[in-house]
């Protein structure tokens, strides 16, 4: 027998591996055995495995047992293989690819080889002729493939038991070593087989820790799954055990290994059924609560459909009521806001009306009853009750159908339906162009064709709009409205009528509606104008309802409220309710007015906004109010029609004060107007008591002082105090000639006011005390400050700088622009200086005792601009105070556009 050619060198030498059987007659006495063994490529030389000898019988018996174990082996592994392989495109073909069952299969599939390839080695007896080095190499590229099929496993479909990182690693080292197997002879890559063997032991362990620990840890519902998990990986472990100890000749077969790596595909075949009718039981709960509570939410339409027709039906009879004059004539006003009720309440029955249909169609409770129907009449009737809710939008609407077209066999109320569903659909989508319907006979039915020029539909939206509560995608959240039912509802009727119907259409070229009917047959009937539909009556004057120019109201309260909203009939609502209540109010539909009204108009008490707008959204609109006011100086009510938690969230993080969903009850949206208002007016009066409390500190402080340096003035030199004493009396008459308790005097003034008392205490200290005011030549000297800020620094510099010195010093007050929005003010001081510390305390001082004008004035800045002075002193070596104030001029407000 001979495997292979051993040589004594290199030279001629073949390798080869195979097990082999050989037979000779035995006549008694010694036999001679001579092994010849060379290796050049082979990890282990020499025999490593027992040599076997008996009978013939037995020795076949033994062969084909193992080999049969082998074959066994691997038809299971590859039976299971093809299973996985199979749901995998089963999965796929059904556009639910799991690519898990692809992964599992490859696994089976590489193990089912490789076990093929070790032991008895029976793909070495095929013929296919495979040379040993080419088998050696097979078999190493299905064991670290297999590996590496595993680890992608559990990264990709067993989250946190292989992190990314440590995948990543492994799956490198693999794959540099298959790169090594492929290109290099055996005799040299398998010098890096045992760390790559290190690695396979310590991944394997590993993944068999994590799966036991998610075993312990896992719930009482997931625990035969955990299970499962932990005794494949054990078996996956036992069979690289048992391979490794036979590749060392420490074993002398792999049954073990080859029942655990059969038992592992098993356990994975196990779990994938497992999976699968997990999700199947899932699915079928799932089903059955569907199926419930489409059948809760049915009968919550019909139910809540039924109870609101008759409140409905009594708004819209008693608003046509009125606007005929059953209770006398109506203003233009008054027939107006009748007529938005009247058209609302018209257009909330027939959403009303479609959600019973619905119901009803899915019960099959619809009956028909046609009759010969003059088409062309219902159509006209129809379009002259949408011409009336056109408002202002360009549109053309036009009958095409002739008088003379033949009767239709249809059920005249139903057809109404229909053609309002279709037309207030192709009016909903056309801003401006014309909506047109024509008919025509096609093979011996009537063909009606309702077109539009309108922004068309995509192609693979043609079908889709026809299904229940579906609308088109691109339409967004204004022009969308309605129920979604309109479309399915009227293909449901065509079809009952015994008719058709489809769309046709493209992006940017309008849309088509062909629908057919049956013609009405035997002998011709009198034909008759019919009005099925119950007209508005026309009213005289009927405005536009839109408000891209502000309206502007001035009312009997002195609060003012905005109101921005793109629905005129929301923006009517509101403005009815405002006018009732006898707010002043101005309403718009665009965000981009609200700005300029607030510039516009006095002090506003409350911003109204929707949040769903086009153009400027109501979030960018609040984020460019809180730009300028805080909530509590300016407060906004926001309106949503979603009411969802997230809009909600993010308005209220905004700054947004309260909102109301739509539609919103009168009462509940006049309770929250009434509390925001009366919030700030609270926080107007709590701000002007307290400006009030700091100005009262001034005045008293600063006389008491003034008329000291009088006293002291009036023995020794009475014409300079006569002098002191009309400047005295010129600053006291500015400063306490405030109207309002939050009003500003120019700068012009406040320097007046610094003269005045500077010459009061020149005359006191004489050439001790300098004072040098640099206003530059382009400050507007008419810019308005708060009173009584820029003295109280000058008084306090000379007062507690300069005047503790012996030699006395010099105050220098500077006034520059910094640019066209806002001036610098800076007072400095060669005085005595002060300590970080006593900067410390001055700034918190609040009594009348001592420090009053610095924390005044530091109160003062920051409750009316939200901003502080910066103070630099050194002990020692004087003092510099610097703000910035915005640059305002005293201009009177305007109201706007009012309308009275």
């Amino acid at each position: 027998m001979q495997d292979g050619q051993a040589m004594e060198k290199t030279a001629g030498y073949k390798a080869g591996n195979s097990p082999q059987i050989g037979f000779f007659p035995y006549h008694g006495g010694d036999i001679e055995i001579l092994v010849r063994v060379a290796n050049y490529d082979y990890p282990n030389a020499g025999i490593s495995g027992p040599l076997f000898f008996g009978e013939q019988a037995a020795m076949l018996k033994s062969h084909q047992n193992r080999t049969a174990i082998e074959l066994a082996t691997m038809a299971v592994l590859a039976t299971i293989s093809i299973i996985f392989l199979i749901s995998y495109l089963g999965s796929a073909l059904y556009r639910n690819r799991d690519d898990s069952l692809l992964i599992l299969g490859l696994i089976c599939l590489f193990y089912a080889l490789y076990n093929g390839m070790i032991s008895e080695r029976v793909l070495a007896g095929t013929s296919l002729n495979l040379s040993f080095n080419t088998l050696y190499k097979i078999k190493d590229f299905c064991s670290v493939t297999c590996l590496g099929l595993l680890i992608f496993y559990f990264y990709r479909f067993r989250s946190g038991i292989m992190s990314g990182l440590m995948t990543l690693i492994t799956l490198f080292i693999l794959g540099a070593y298959i790169c090594l197997l492929t290109f290099l002879p055996i005799s040299v890559y398998v010098l890096t087989a045992p760390f790559v063997i290190g690695l396979y032991t310590l991944v394997l362990l590993w993944l068999l820790i994590q799966c036991a620990i998610r075993y312990v840890i896992s719930e009482k519902g997931e625990r035969l799954s955990s299970f499962l998990w932990y005794a494949a990986i054990l078996c996956i472990t036992l069979y690289c055990l048992d391979v490794n100890l036979f590749s060392i000749s420490l074993k002398e077969n792999v049954n073990i290994g080859q029942f655990c790596i059969v038992l592992f595909s098993i356990l994975m075949l196990f779990l994938a059924v497992l999976r699968f009718f997990e999700a199947y039981r899932t699915v079928r709960s799932l089903k059955d609560q569907l199926l419930l509570l489409d059948q809760v939410k049915d009968d919550f339409l019909s139910n809540t459909s039924h109870e609101l027709k008759t409140p409905l039906n009594a708004i819209v009879n008693i608003s046509e009521s009125l606007l005929r004059g059953s209770e006398g004539a109506l203003t233009e006003d008054q027939a107006h806001n009748l007529a938005i009720v009247t058209g609302s309440g018209r257009r909330l029955t027939y959403l009303v009306d479609e959600l019973l249909d619905y119901s009803k169609m899915k019960h099959g409770d619809i009956t028909l009853h046609r009759s010969a129907t003059d088409l062309s009449s219902y159509v006209d009737s129809v379009m002259r009750m949408h011409s009336f809710l056109l408002g202002t939008k360009k549109l053309e609407l036009l009958n095409e159908i002739t008088a003379k077209f033949p009767l239709i066999y249809a059920d005249g109320n139903r057809l109404v339906q229909i053609l309002h569903n279709l037309i207030g659909n192709a009016i909903k989508f056309t801003e401006e162009g014309s909506v047109r319907i024509s008919a025509a006979v096609v093979q011996g039915k009537a063909e009606v064709r309702i077109t539009d020029t309108g922004r068309g539909i995509s192609p693979d939206k043609l079908e889709h709009i026809f299904l229940p509560f579906e609308q088109e995608a691109d339409a967004g959240p204004r022009a969308a409205g309605g129920t979604g039912l309109g479309l399915s509802i009227t293909r449901k009727l065509v079809e009952m009528h015994g008719g058709t119907i489809h769309a046709e259409s493209l992006p940017g070229e309008g849309a088509t509606f062909v629908l057919t009917f049956p013609l009405a047959e035997g002998k011709k009937e009198n034909r008759v104008n019919v009005t099925p539909v119950s007209m508005p009556p026309a009213i005289t004057g009927h405005r536009a309802l839109r408000y891209d120019e502000p309206l502007i109201m001035k009312g009997t309260r002195a609060e003012w409220i905005l109101v921005v909203d793109d629905d005129a009939a929301n923006l009517q609502t509101i403005s009815s309710l405002l006018k009732l209540e006898g707010y002043s109010y101005a309403v718009t539909s665009r965000s981009d007015s609200v700005l300029e009204l607030l510039d516009q108009l006095p002090s506003i008490h409350l911003v109204i906004a929707d949040i769903m707008m086009p153009g400027m959204s109501g979030y960018e609109l609040l984020d460019r109010i809180r730009e300028r006011f805080s909530p509590s100086e300016l407060p906004v009510l926001m309106l949503t029609a979603g009411n969802k938690a997230h809009q909600l969230k993010l308005a209220l993080e905004k700054g947004a004060n309260d909102f109301v969903s739509k539609p919103f009850e009168l009462e509940e949206l006049l309770a929250r107007i009434g509390g925001l208002t009366r919030m700030k007016t609270s926080v107007q009066a709590a701000r002007n008591a307290e400006i009030s409390f700091l100005r009262s500190q001034i005045n008293p402080h600063f006389l008491y002082n003034a008329l000291n340096a009088i006293a002291e003035l009036c023995v020794d030199a009475p014409n300079e105090a006569e002098r002191l004493i009309l400047q005295l009396s010129s600053y006291l008459r500015g400063s306490v000639h405030f109207k309002h308790l939050d009003s500003k005097t120019s700068l012009e003034n406040e320097l007046e006011m610094i003269n005045a008392y500077v010459a009061i205490e020149q005359a006191r200290f004489g050439s001790r005390l300098e004072v040098i005011i640099d206003v530059d030549a382009d400050v507007d000297r008419t810019m308005q400050i708060p009173p009584l800020t820029l003295q109280p620094l000058i008084e306090n510099a000379i007062r507690h700088g300069l005047m503790s010195r012996v030699g006395g010093g010099r105050v220098m007050l500077s006034i520059r622009n910094l640019n066209e929005a806002e001036a610098r003010f800076t007072i400095e001081d060669n005085g005595i200086g002060m300590t970080k510390q006593r900067m410390n305390d001055i700034r918190q001082v609040s009594d009348g005792s001592t420090g009053v004008g610095l924390w005044n004035i530091s109160s003062r800045l920051k409750l009316l601009y939200n901003r502080d002075f910066q103070m630099e002193s050194h002990d020692g070596e004087g003092t510099r105070i610097t703000f910035d104030l915005p640059i305002q001029h005293h201009t009177s407000k305007g109201n706007g556009r009012h309308t009275t």
